[in-house]
């Protein structure tokens, strides 16, 4: 009887395996690049009282796992010029960059065509502002965890819409002091990632922020994927000096699937 019973259980665990693997979906995997454009409006009283603005072009790298769950990498990189002043005379270079790693949980059930998902993003964020060959700068960096919560509506076989809200909760803010500059920042000005992780973690009060993502996805063959990205991100920090920002991107990706 007890050998009857042992059989009867291995039987059930391995259809019931069997079945939960028939149901994952397969996994996907995904190496794009992108190109996109930077609209930012900028505030830092560090550099100058003077609202600024301006246009930023960026590169992307992207990495990207899909089967039930999703994982994805994500760098960027931008430059631009900000203006300032009476009738945009004031010029100041500026320089955008961030790395990323997101995993998101699907929350719904397998075959959906609506498909929810929450998780979380460790992201480097930085940046840097130099007027007139470092006369003046100023810079922001952060470093931390953030929440994410996100939906995807499959309108096709071959189209998707996703959208993403995500809003830090663990962050390391780095900031130049009153003056610019400090005995600290001389001592690493020829190493600027140690400058870049020199950073306190900072409360809600001190540093807030929230980017939304919608993309819209369109797989003309089995291997290539074209994607559309608008971000919304508002950034704002106050501790010796205040910064705020408001940046609108808009960009497209090439996706090649493995």
């Amino acid at each position: 009887m007890k050998v009857n019973v042992f059989t009867l259980f291995l039987i059930f665990i391995f259809k019931t395996s069997a079945f939960a693997q028939q149901e994952k979906p397969p996994s996907q995997t995904y190496l794009g690049l992108g190109i996109g454009v930077s609209l930012d409006r900028l505030n830092d009283t560090n550099l100058s009282p003077l609202n600024q603005q301006g246009t930023a072009l960026f590169y992307r790298i992207l990495y990207e796992r899909h089967s039930r769950n999703i994982l994805k990498f994500d760098i960027k990189y931008g430059d631009g010029i900000l203006k300032s002043g009476r009738k945009n005379r004031l010029e100041t270079s500026y320089y955008k960059g961030s790395i990323g790693a997101t995993y998101l949980k699907n929350l719904s059930t397998n075959n959906s065509t609506t498909n929810v998902y929450i998780g979380g993003t460790y992201k480097l964020d930085i940046l840097y502002m130099d007027w007139y060959d470092q006369d003046a700068f100023s810079y922001i960096s952060t470093h931390g965890l953030s929440l994410d919560a996100s939906i995807s509506q499959k309108l096709t076989t071959n189209q998707l819409v996703q959208s993403t809200i995500s809003v830090p909760v663990a962050q390391y803010l780095s900031r130049p002091p009153y003056n610019g500059i400090d005995e600290y920042i001389k001592e690493n000005q020829d190493d600027p990632i140690n400058i870049i992780f020199n950073g306190r973690l900072t409360s809600l009060k001190a540093y807030k922020s929230i980017n939304w993502n919608i993309n819209y996805n369109y797989q003309p063959s089995n291997h290539l994927n074209l994607r559309l990205d608008y971000d919304l991100n508002i950034q704002k920090a106050k501790t010796i000096s205040e910064f705020k920002s408001l940046s609108n991107r808009i960009s497209t990706s090439i996706l090649y699937k493995f």
